[in-house]
């Protein structure tokens, strides 16, 4: 998977993350920055 293409999720992620109003929804937007993050590293 292209490095692009989980860097631009991670940019995604953290306008979410801003957004986001309940601790239900900060846990799964780190999960999934969390496995963006993993792909970019391998």
């Amino acid at each position: 998977m292209k490095i692009s293409k989980q860097l631009n999720k991670l940019k995604n992620l953290n306008v979410e993350a801003e957004k986001c109003s309940t601790r239900e929804e900060a846990k799964k937007i780190i999960n999934k920055a969390n496995k963006a993050q993993s792909k970019i590293n391998k």
